[in-house]
């Protein structure tokens, strides 16, 4: 598709990729043009209040401006009640989005509790939880080695909901983390919709449109497009963003009990001379080696010509059917391509800044070109079953997915400065040169898995409710190399999985009608591609198998206004593999680590006119077994603190004549971090941020809203890197002024 829009746009004659982004930053504000050509009437049309927002495979219900959903279907497919799901579960809504004004998954995953987000370079994050990478899902359709892909940007999506510990029932492989599940906006019953313009430090520029109604069939046919555009600076020197989005989705009500949904996503984002972080003083023996270097958080140790650029489009299509008898059929599919190129320029690995000359004695200078190809199926049932004299409810389902993964490039071109060896200051890192570019490596991933899945949810006595559920999934990934040479080497296998049992069992206990205790196991398996000795050439590692085992209390108050839970949790990471020393070339699976733990989170409306959502997680990671004997007992995992706190709070007055204004604030705060520093030395103390947020009315459509983020100006490292990289610094103090029209 992207080949094909290039020639297309080369046919109209526009030849340059700067003309190309032109006519691509069009068509993504195309929404907003269209709305804003809409007759007088429709703008007249008063936006209907809706209490259920059904999705493809994730229903959410609860009250609209709601931080605290009633039901999801996350953890399951259809909607349950959230104090019936057996494990951790926290959403990010819509209304908390539009509240806090947040605009990416790595926004809205930064509010997450127990998720922590390390920063990458400005336009994706790694996304980690109880000690590992988290896992992606689309509207409940699984994405494998998803991680560290760029997503849409909110505008596409209704809200995000976050499941803690393994999800292994309904993905088959991945890691004891959990899955971020993102929810798509579907079309509203009635017409209605909403433009935004916002500006911000560091020349952020930003214009949302969404629209959607009834189309044709006396409202069986509905539509909706969003869509928004944004430029922006950073606060590190030459940096610079510029994003395209487009999202429509159709439904159509075939019967009254079958409804069909199509859906499509386009986003281009580039960037420009982005930062991936500093290096730190590196010279043995020297009193500064080791160490961060004192310098402004503006500095940027990276050339001018280094760029990234993602472009992704995403077609998707759901299927519902309502049966008679209270049973659901559902089939969902989608296909996303996501082409990757990065082309950069950083300091040589393992060596950091010369404290003494201030130079750095090398950079390495690298391209890449890659292509992300996904495809996903997911097919299942799901209804009440009558057992017993007890009414339980059952799901059955197939899923499929395919990855791929095709890229070339050049992994170094290295440069020591002009003359040879003399080195490259600091301060004229801008002006490294860009070399020629000839790729000389290449290669071709493809991972495929299929699985069938069942879940039940018996009630075994009055308020006792026992969850059971297996998944047996085939897996298989294989890879190839396709340059140098352009005759692709045969594939060889990285791993292949036949029949693997993935169980899950959990308990419920309504304590009373509104607090549930319970308990519940779930694991996970992970394929491993190394070989161990068998007395021949060897044969493949046993996978991976995370195990979780959770506990905890779930309660609903204030009319179900406020949501509340408290988890404990251990989980345990097995068959690590790592060299067995005596047999060269071979690996032992003795490896074993330990993850343990504590959430407790709070979200929803305790009174009228309060908003509110506060989480704190507890993380402590443990070496049980490793072939280093000085790792036993040491934290495996350095990336996440031990302590987080996330809170906000929104107040909005009640007094006539001061309804009309809100005001927010926030709080992050988090325990020593080291990353990939040196404990005691390189590490991030412990810090705290506060933001503020208000906004007002102007009329009952027309809104202004700002934001203040790290309002004391706090420096701080969001990530401790290694000696060349990835020492960052934290966003500075910065601002955002909203301007919201709804129709």
């Amino acid at each position: 598709m992207a080949a094909w829009c290039d020639l297309w746009l080369a046919r109209k004659g526009f030849r340059k990729p700067s003309d190309a982004r032109l006519v691509r930053s069009a068509l993504g504000a195309a929404p907003l043009i269209a709305a804003s050509l809409l007759p007088a009437s429709a703008w007249a049309e008063t936006a209907v209040e809706q209490t259920t927002a059904s999705v493809s495979s994730v229903t959410v219900v609860g009250a609209r401006g709601s931080y605290a959903p009633n039901q999801v279907t996350i953890g399951g497919k259809e909607p349950v009640s959230i104090l019936d799901v057996p494990n951790t579960v926290s959403v990010i809504t819509r209304q908390r989005i539009e509240d806090q004004n947040l605009v990416t998954m790595v926004d809205a995953l930064a509010q997450t509790p127990g998720v922590y987000v390390t920063t990458w370079d400005g336009l994706i994050g790694q996304i980690r939880s109880r000690g590992y990478l988290l896992d992606v899902s689309y509207d409940g359709i699984p994405a494998w080695n998803s991680g560290q892909a760029q997503e849409f940007d909110l505008v596409v999506y209704e809200q995000i909901e976050v499941l803690r510990g393994p999800a292994g029932i309904f993905k088959g492989s991945g890691q004891p983390s959990g899955t971020a599940n993102f929810v798509r906006k579907r079309a509203p019953k009635a017409f209605g919709g909403s433009i935004l313009a916002s500006v911000g430090t560091w020349n952020n520029y930003r214009v949302e449109g969404d629209v959607g109604g009834p189309l044709a069939l006396d409202g069986r046919l509905r539509g909706r497009l969003a869509g928004s555009y944004l430029q922006r600076d950073f606060f590190t020197d030459r940096s610079h963003e510029e994003k395209t989005v487009a999202y429509g989705v159709a439904d159509f009500d075939i019967t009254d009990r079958t409804t069909a949904s199509a859906m499509v996503t386009y986003q281009d984002d580039q960037g420009d001379a982005m930062s991936m972080g500093l290096a730190n003083y590196f010279l043995p023996g020297h009193p500064l080696h080791n160490q961060f270097i004192p310098t402004s958080r503006s500095t940027n140790q990276y050339p001018d010509w280094n760029l990234n650029v993602y472009e992704t489009l995403e077609y998707a299509a759901d299927l519902r059917h309502q049966m008679a008898n209270g049973w659901v059929l559902r089939s969902k599919a989608v296909y996303r391509d996501q082409r990757k190129i990065f082309t950069d320029g950083y300091p040589t690995p393992g060596i950091g800044l010369n404290p003494i000359t201030n130079r750095f004695s090398s950079y390495n200078r690298r391209t890449n070109d890659g292509t992300t190809e996904r495809t996903g199926v997911d097919l299942y049932a799901s209804g009440p079953l009558r057992l017993l004299g007890r009414e339980h409810e059952l799901t059955l389902g197939y899923s499929y997915e395919l990855y791929e993964n095709i890229n070339r490039g050049i992994s170094n071109v290295p440069y020591t400065g002009t003359p040879a060896g003399s080195g490259i200051p600091l301060s004229e890192a801008a002006s490294v040169p860009r070399p020629d570019f000839v790729y000389n490596n290449g290669g071709h991933t493809r991972t495929e898995q299929t699985g069938f899945y069942g879940q039940g949810r018996f009630e075994i006595i009055d308020g006792l409710t026992l969850v059971l559920g297996a998944r047996v999934s085939d897996f298989e990934s294989k890879f190839r190399n396709i340059a140098p040479n352009p005759r692709p080497t045969n594939f060889t296998s990285q791993g292949k999985e036949s029949g693997v049992v993935t169980p899950f069992g959990g308990l419920v206990y309504k304590l009373r009608p509104n607090i549930n205790l319970y308990g519940s196991y779930s694991d996970i398996f992970i394929p491993q591609t190394a070989l161990k000795w068998d007395g021949g050439s060897g044969t493949p590692l046993d996978p991976r198998v995370g195990k979780q085992v959770e506990a905890g209390v779930k309660g609903s108050f204030f009319d179900d206004g406020l949501v509340g839970s408290l988890a404990i949790f251990r989980t345990r990471d097995v068959n690590r593999s790592f060299a067995d020393t005596a047999n060269p070339g071979f690996f032992l699976q003795l490896g074993e680590v330990e993850v343990r733990g504590a959430d407790f989170e709070v979200n929803g409306r305790p009174f009228d006119g309060l908003d509110l959502s506060f989480g704190y997680s507890f993380l402590e990671t443990e070496h049980l077994a490793n072939s280093n004997a000085s790792l036993v007992g040491a934290a495996f995992d350095t990336w996440e603190p031990k302590h987080t706190v996330k809170a906000f709070a929104k107040y909005t007055p009640k007094a006539q004549g001061w309804d009309r204004a809100w005001i927010a604030a926030g709080l992050q705060a988090q325990s020593t971090l080291v990353g990939g520093g040196v404990a005691g030395l390189r590490e991030q103390k412990p810090y705290a941020l506060l933001s503020l947020h208000g906004g007002y009315a102007l009329t009952s459509r027309v809104s202004v809203s700002a934001s203040i983020n790290n309002l004391f100006d706090k420096v701080y490292y969001a990530r401790v890197g290694g000696p060349n990289t990835y020492n960052t610094f934290g966003d500075p103090r910065n601002g955002t002024a909203v301007l919201r029209a709804r129709f």
